[in-house]
């Protein structure tokens, strides 16, 4: 299969959603396109492989710049449809968001929730090593009646 990998665009948010979807994440197109968006404006990389019968993965390459940490870039939302794992397209698409990153960044990080065993496995494949542990802890502001 001969697979092509562009910047994603807002007609891509559909099969966007359903990639998010594998991983776990119940966002609709509308949810999709506004995140694309906000990201393309803040100059971050969303980028999709495309086979003849559509898209089959994507990756998101942002840069993160902290004060105590400084610049560094995180591969995130990264997807292969369940019928192209195995072929090699993750680790396509880990490179186009490394070959995005790297004149940006000399650090490139990535989070695999704790669960996602097989997500580690594969990253370690591609050259990235355990540097710690954390515990996310998230409040949402709605449930306090304050909204973005």
């Amino acid at each position: 299969m001969t697979i092509r990998f562009r910047q994603a665009t807002k007609a891509d948010a559909e099969a966007l959603a359903g990639l998010m979807g594998q991983l776990g994440y119940a966002h609709g197109p509308d949810g999709v396109s506004d995140n694309l968006a906000a990201m393309v404006a803040r100059g971050d990389a969303v980028i999709v492989a495309e086979g003849e019968r559509g898209i089959v993965g994507c990756v998101s390459a942002i840069l993160d710049v902290r004060l105590a940490e400084g610049r560094c870039g995180e591969i995130v939302s990264l997807v292969v449809t369940q019928t192209s794992r195995g072929a090699g397209l993750g680790a396509e698409l880990v490179a186009a968001a490394e070959a995005w990153l790297r004149p940006r960044t000399d650090r490139i990080r990535v989070r695999a929730n704790v669960t996602r065993e097989a997500a580690h496995a594969f990253y370690r494949r591609q050259g990235y090593r355990l540097d710690k542990r954390q515990c996310l802890l998230v409040k949402s502001l709605e449930e306090r009646g304050v909204s973005p």
